[in-house]
């Protein structure tokens, strides 16, 4: 069995257990800043967004889009970082609750860990360097299934 550098990250693990079908294998994936991911699976991938540290439910978001459902893939330049964007016609997103953080109700969507937009992750340049072959394999896959 591959072990995956953030298998050892209790917020993502907990998340892609709620996410991930248990006969779904994960292809590749492309790592981001602050522990969020997109992981390709054999029909879909996933735009996952690990939540706070915190007993016994993490949080975190999990954006679900089948690869027919992918118009683009694209990475533009932020203001000290890149962002890889994927946009897409369909999907689908795991249950979002509000949660209470040292005592004030904040919504998943303004957690430091969550950037506001469910498809898309915060990325270093050598992150993007270093996944840019992932990256071609994810437009690939794409390409495969739209022409099919």
């Amino acid at each position: 069995m591959t072990e995956w550098p953030w298998e050892f990250d209790r917020r993502v693990r907990y998340v892609l257990e709620l996410s991930m079908y248990e006969d779904e294998l994960i292809r590749f994936y492309v790592e981001g800043m602050d522990g969020q991911l997109i992981i390709a699976l054999d029909e879909r991938l996933l735009v996952v967004k690990p939540g706070f540290v915190r007993e016994p439910d993490f949080g975190g978001l999990v954006a679900s889009i089948y690869y027919i459902d992918i118009d683009r893939i694209q990475t533009r330049k932020g203001r000290t970082n890149w962002v890889l964007k994927i946009h897409a016609q369909y999907y689908q997103l795991s249950e979002s609750h509000a949660q209470t953080y040292q005592g004030n109700q904040v919504s998943q969507a303004k957690d430091f860990f969550l950037s506001s937009d469910p498809t898309s992750i915060p990325i270093t340049r050598w992150q993007l360097d270093r996944y840019r072959q992932h990256l071609l394999g994810l437009s690939e896959l794409v390409k495969e299934v739209r022409e099919a």
